[in-house]
């Protein structure tokens, strides 16, 4: 893991520089993996223990925490991780793709030690998870995680701590906007909520494909099309800035 980390930041970075730690790549599996089993501990030691268990902290709940935990993480904190190894550069053009494939095995192998946590959260639940759909829609997350983060290393040094920003708003926003609306004005907005990647990870691992054709294009198909358009836009803005800097 370290290795492939190491690999990844010497791919991007277009520059010479100082090594990347590598404590930081043997890091990322065992956040990963605390973050999840944060996400079970609710469910697995609280509320067992309580005689009028809240909505959120039942066992049928424990595949929407863990599936929540695993949208938020791969959305706004993994694709800023190589942050953590050292300074991005911008990307070689040659290198691009092989940096892409030591980031897709990253994934897969975050994708592996989630397996026993899901495992988990199905078997106390009674089985209350669409495993296919849930596996797609992962998928379609760690498309969009390598766009952010191939955006993030093609920008100027400072920019990807505002796209770190604007990603964790695009997963927490519109269900804050949901819930204050209902609250507050007694309004559902279930269109605003299918926009957070977290709320869609959720209902597809909960309820599998919609029906309705909005619900279906938001939980199939935008957060990876997003993706695919920040990494393009990200490998273009390296371009640009790689040649601005050869005319100087």
């Amino acid at each position: 893991m370290a290795t492939s980390g190491s690999d990844a930041g010497a791919g991007v970075s277009g520059m010479a520089g100082p090594p990347a730690p590598a404590r930081a790549w043997v890091l990322l599996p065992v956040v990963w993996c605390l973050w999840l089993l944060l996400s079970l501990v609710p469910t697995l030691l609280v509320a067992p223990h309580l005689l009028s268990p809240r909505p959120w902290l039942t066992r049928e709940t424990a595949p929407s925490a863990v599936l929540a935990a695993m949208a938020f993480f791969l959305a706004a904190v993994w694709p800023f991780w190589p942050a953590l190894a050292g300074r991005l550069g911008v990307p070689r053009v040659g290198a691009v793709a092989r940096w892409l494939g030591a980031s897709a095995l990253e994934f897969v192998v975050l994708f592996s030690l989630a397996a026993p946590f899901v495992l988990v959260a199905w078997s106390v639940s009674g089985g209350r998870l669409a495993v296919a759909p849930a596996v797609v829609s992962v998928a379609g997350l760690g498309i969009f995680g390598l766009g952010l983060r191939t955006a993030a290393a093609g920008m100027v040094p400072g920019a990807a701590r505002w796209l770190m920003l604007a990603a964790m708003l695009v997963c927490a926003g519109p269900l804050v906007l949901g819930y204050a609306a209902a609250e507050t004005m007694g309004v559902s907005v279930p269109w605003l909520l299918e926009v957070s990647p977290v709320f869609e990870l959720v209902r597809v691992g909960l309820d599998a494909w919609p029906e309705a054709l909005w619900p279906r294009i938001a939980r199939l198909w935008l957060w990876p099309g997003v993706g695919v358009v920040l990494a393009v836009v990200g490998v273009v803005e390296a371009c640009r800035s790689r040649r601005d800097r050869e005319l100087l």
